[in-house]
């Protein structure tokens, strides 16, 4: 969003990006994450758990714990998957969106370096898109075809998917 306002409007940006509206986007998003996490919390909750309550996961995710439960999980099965796919494809979606408008925008400059100024502009940004994108959704899809059948192994996998981006965001900024 930040960088299709500062290519497309750049002598409106501050007056688009106001300090309201990023309140209203942030509060937003937050409300957005908490309804798509609260409903996998509540229909886990109602399950009916007969053997061990140990979690096997480095973190209390849906699926490891709806698991445990001695009864049908198909439901919370298929709410964990929409919830995965709405919260990995949603926001991927918008940035592909975003950055296919930029794409148009920046073709239409008539100055190659003022081009790749603006590219190289969003190329750190697509980066770290890739970077946190791919490994997730490798995990992902890896698990749910059940193609890593060591847990362990699909943990570290989902582990470093989730924790390597966010330490390089700071390098390649």
């Amino acid at each position: 969003y930040d960088r299709l306002i500062a290519i497309c409007w750049p002598l409106r940006y501050s007056t688009i990006n106001t300090n309201l509206r990023m309140l209203l986007i942030i509060a937003g998003i937050w409300s957005l994450v908490v309804l798509l996490e609260i409903f996998p919390v509540i229909f886990a909750a109602r399950l009916p758990y007969c053997s061990s309550r140990e979690v096997q996961s480095c973190c209390c995710e849906h699926s490891p714990v709806y698991k445990l439960a001695c009864t049908d999980t198909s439901f919370n099965r298929q709410l964990g998957t929409a919830k995965t796919l709405t919260a990995l494809l949603g926001p991927l979606t918008f940035i592909i969106f975003t950055y296919a408008i930029v794409v148009v925008a920046v073709t239409r400059i008539a100055s190659i370096s003022q081009r790749w100024k603006a590219f190289h502009t969003c190329l750190t940004h697509l980066l770290l898109v890739l970077l946190y994108y791919m490994p997730v959704m490798v995990a992902y899809v890896l698990g749910n075809l059940r193609l890593i059948q060591n847990f362990d192994l699909y943990t570290a996998v989902l582990t470093v998917s989730v924790t390597i981006p966010p330490m390089l965001n700071p390098i390649i900024y």
